[in-house]
């Protein structure tokens, strides 16, 4: 594998290595091990391995949703700016040997820059393709398969103008539910986030309106309690009207185990900029207290627990006994 290149700052420059990097099927990955460390995490400025006071680039490059098998951790890149139509995003799936990641390959290209969250539904590779609106699904191995559309379908690529946009981002199959967060671009309607409630057919059953602004992630606990990111307000909510304090900043990323709650934090920064803000990951016990939070170089996108044991994780949802179980306590609207 190449040698990993220094954390840069220069977006100019990583735009043009990540543009080098799509045409050669590159992925830099450096040093592979991740002993010690609990959590992976994807920014616009690499992929992270994290444990609480210290962080670790494993690879270079715009990473955005995750997900984990025993052998192998899928991740999707973007090789340009995500507000560029020109698609050059990819999925990468990185193996892996117990502590070590130990080869990177591209293993479909040419996707929507603005792909969002991923995790395994049914044994494929779902991909939420926020920008276009639709479910995207795949192998394990890459192999394109049926997409899906649990929504509007859009006249063109996401705009400000563009009616029935609500910025799907996050995905979460619990027991015979498949749950997709929508975000409802609260700063420009003024609207809340909803969860849309879809079978396993993707067919969309009905929608709850959450107590969130620009919502990001879902995660579920024990005893069926959904959470979500309140990213304007820095919160973490529950549909059983908890709400966590965690952050000034926006929270996004979300990772659930057995005794910790791991959420992440990004400054401030319009969306041009956002490649180059920085963030925080904040780590929490079970009661909510915070026990750390780490200064962190970029923006956390998505959070998965190396363990693969996270409430956030569809296929762990599937293998416990209490997967399957969802209170709503929201508001359904329709």
């Amino acid at each position: 594998m190449p040698p990993i290149p220094v954390l840069q700052d220069d977006f100019q420059k990583r735009l043009l290595l990540a543009a080098e990097d799509y045409e050669l099927d590159r992925v830099r990955v450096g040093d592979g091990s991740l002993a010690g460390f609990t959590h992976i995490v994807t920014t616009r400025k690499g992929l992270f391995a994290v444990r609480q006071g210290e962080w670790k680039l494993l690879a270079y490059g715009q990473f955005f949703g995750i997900t984990l098998r025993e052998n192998a951790v899928f991740v999707f890149q973007a090789c340009n700016a995500t507000y560029d139509p020109v698609s050059k995003g990819r999925l990468v799936r990185l193996e892996r040997d117990g502590d070590s990641l130990t080869g990177a390959r591209v293993i479909a290209k040419g996707l929507d820059n603005g792909v969002h969250q991923m995790d395994f539904v049914d044994g494929s590779l779902c991909l939420v393709d926020t920008y276009n609106q639709w479910v995207l699904r795949f192998s394990e191995d890459g192999d394109a398969l049926a997409p899906r559309f649990p929504l509007a379908k859009l006249t063109e690529r996401w705009s400000c103008r563009q009616q029935g946009y609500v910025h799907a981002n996050s995905l979460l199959a619990v027991g015979d539910r498949i749950l997709l967060l929508l975000h409802n671009r609260w700063r420009h309607t003024g609207e809340s986030s909803e969860v849309l409630v879809c079978d396993r057919a993707w067919q969309p059953l009905e929608r709850w309106r959450v107590p969130a602004r620009s919502g990001h992630d879902l995660a579920l606990l024990e005893d069926g309690t959904l959470l979500v990111c309140d990213s304007e307000s820095g919160d973490v909510i529950g549909t059983d009207d908890l709400r966590v304090r965690v952050s000034p900043y926006l929270t996004r990323g979300l990772a659930v185990g057995q005794d910790s709650i791991v959420v992440g934090a990004s400054r401030m920064a319009n969306r041009e900029m956002r490649e180059r803000i920085t963030g925080t990951i904040t780590f929490m016990n079970r009661s909510y207290a915070i026990e750390s939070v780490l200064e962190f170089p970029a923006a956390p996108m998505d959070i998965k627990r190396l363990d693969g044991r996270d409430g956030s994780s569809s296929e762990y949802l599937a293998r416990v006994p209490w997967g399957s179980h969802l209170k709503t306590g929201a508001a359904k609207i329709a």
